[in-house]
């Protein structure tokens, strides 16, 4: 009886074992997810930094070379041309500054209205005009700035014969902004719930009205965030309207004198003979960067209060 007794086997636990080898093997994947996650994070931070330097260098070379650049003079009066006896007569820049302010309403005025109802159109319809406005707009997007003002060369000043006007330089502008409008106001439209608009047309309202009074509103912080980035593109570029606002020297707000502009100012200024007008570079590219900033505070600021006022 005692031998047999003996034969049997002792029950082996394993559930002691079994708990600490999966607590071990959770541990390894915690650690190794946690040395994953700070790797991940100095890399961005490096990344970020990358990004960084570069903007805060030129943002310190502007206001480095571009504050002793700037006067009362600067703003309010017109340029000239040094001579030898007065190298650094070099005027201000009303006229670039009234220009550039004039393309800007202007080529607002065209592009923002048709951007907008363009971009809602392609956000509320799935038919084949949709498919082929959403593929014009996305190549549009990315077609070299200086075809628009080909475009706006050919067609305003020669074939319809206006001449170099601010209208002209406004036109290959608002052609510009276009695609950025319209691709940005689908993308805030198609981010409304849709439960808003069901709502709307469970309560018997029609659809054009439902995507006017309900959709839209709702969607306007991501709309005037595309506006900003369109006028902001708009402003700074000088190729379109190099061919076609002709340059003016004068202070004029009509659609069809010809203006100048402040990347014009810049472009001109920059290969000129005179050391005065190359440093004057400086302080007109703190202008434009300026005038950017505050247009792009001042609309987001609008958009963040209008957001709070409809929540």
């Amino acid at each position: 009886m005692s031998d047999a007794t003996e034969l049997v086997e002792e029950p082996i636990d394993t559930s002691h074992t079994m708990r600490g080898e999966i607590r071990r093997t959770s541990d390894q994947v915690r650690a190794r997810r946690a040395a994953t996650s700070r790797l991940m994070m100095v890399l961005c931070c490096a990344a970020l930094a990358a990004a960084a330097v570069p903007l805060v260098a030129l943002i310190y070379q502007l206001v480095k070379q571009g504050v002793p650049e700037i006067s009362a003079g600067f703003f309010t009066h017109l340029p000239t041309t040094p001579t030898l006896l007065a190298p650094n007569a070099t005027g201000g820049i009303s006229n670039a500054i009234i220009g550039t302010l004039a393309l800007t309403l202007y080529a607002s005025i065209l592009a923002i209205p048709v951007g907008v109802l363009v971009g809602v159109y392609l956000a509320e319809t799935e038919s084949k005009l949709a498919t082929s406005l959403r593929v014009v707009s996305q190549t549009m997007a990315g077609a070299p700035s200086i075809l628009m003002g080909l475009f706006a060369f050919s067609f305003i000043v020669h074939d319809l014969n206006v001449g170099f006007s601010s209208i002209a330089g406004s036109f290959a502008l608002a052609v510009l902004m276009l695609p950025v409008i319209i691709i940005s106001t689908e993308i805030a439209v198609r981010n409304v719930p849709y439960t808003l608009r069901e709502a709307g047309l469970a309560l018997g309202a029609k659809s054009h009205k439902v995507s006017m009074r309900i959709v839209l509103p709702s969607s306007i912080s991501g709309i005037v965030t595309g506006v900003i980035l369109a006028i902001s593109r708009a402003v700074g570029e000088t190729a379109p309207v190099l061919l076609v606002i002709g340059g003016g020297f004068t202070n004029s707000w009509k659609p069809f004198d010809p203006v100048s502009a402040m990347p014009l100012s810049i472009f001109e200024n920059a290969k000129s003979e005179w050391p005065s007008q190359r440093a004057q570079v400086w302080g007109i590219a703190l202008v434009l960067v300026a005038f950017i900033f505050v247009v792009s505070l001042t609309a987001r600021i609008w958009a963040s209060r209008k957001q709070q006022v409809r929540n």
